[in-house]
């Protein structure tokens, strides 16, 4: 099937392209985790998916995931650690802009009400969710290579749902909930391993395994 792989150099051009876009100096990638994690955390407290959903349109954590995994696979240190201070950067302010919006909203309200079912739904991580998170990664991955589907990668964010879970860990933490903060932590970490798990999978699938190895054959003659 000569159709399903893509050009390697094409696809690489492409995701150096894009990291700039999603760097720890880029000030629209914080902006966008700023503006996901508000709305997130808002719908969270609310109890309503579509807030939720759109928090995850927003979100741009997917991309330096993909970036990571290729990193990993082709053994580009550089872009390995960029990707990874976008992480964990990202990850940081998302907590923050969490937390200070559950501090705000735990105000006006007691923590039987301030617990809602959208939070609680995500405190249960089980490895379904790493599945569904695999499975986001390998769809993700080869809709992020191709540009003529790469559209589709908004959607498999919301599958993925990374967002959803650091907004419920910060808001465990405005209201001090370790046990919260604990499980909502443990599926964030499911939905990040999984979905690069699954990019690269789909990164070797794609050539990339075959281009390093390549690499170190002209390296060694």
């Amino acid at each position: 099937m000569p159709w399903f792989f893509s050009p390697v150099a094409r696809i690489r051009h492409a995701t150096q392209k894009r990291l700039a876009e999603v760097t720890p100096h880029s000030k629209d990638f914080y902006i966008l985790i700023s503006f996901s994690s508000a709305l997130a955390a808002l719908g969270l407290l609310m109890n309503n998916t579509a807030v939720i959903i759109g928090a995850m349109v927003v979100a741009p954590l997917v991309t330096p995931l993909f970036v990571l995994s290729l990193s990993v696979l082709i053994l580009q240190g550089t872009d390995l650690w960029r990707s990874l201070l976008s992480i964990v950067f990202g990850t940081l302010l998302s907590l923050f802009v969490a937390a200070a919006i559950g501090s705000i909203a735990s105000v006006f309200a007691t923590e039987q009400t301030f617990i809602t079912g959208e939070i609680l739904s995500r405190s249960k991580p089980d490895m379904l969710y790493f599945v569904v998170a695999c499975i986001s990664g390998l769809a993700g991955t080869f809709a992020y290579a191709r540009p003529k589907i790469k559209e589709f990668v908004t959607g498999i964010a919301i599958a993925a749902a990374i967002i959803p879970p650091i907004a419920v860990a910060g808001i465990a933490l405005s209201i001090n909930n370790m046990f919260l903060f604990r499980q909502s932590m443990l599926l964030y970490a499911f939905n990040i391993v999984g979905i690069c798990f699954g990019s690269i999978l789909m990164f070797v699938v794609l050539g990339f395994g075959k281009e390093l190895e390549k690499t170190n054959s002209t390296t060694q003659t």
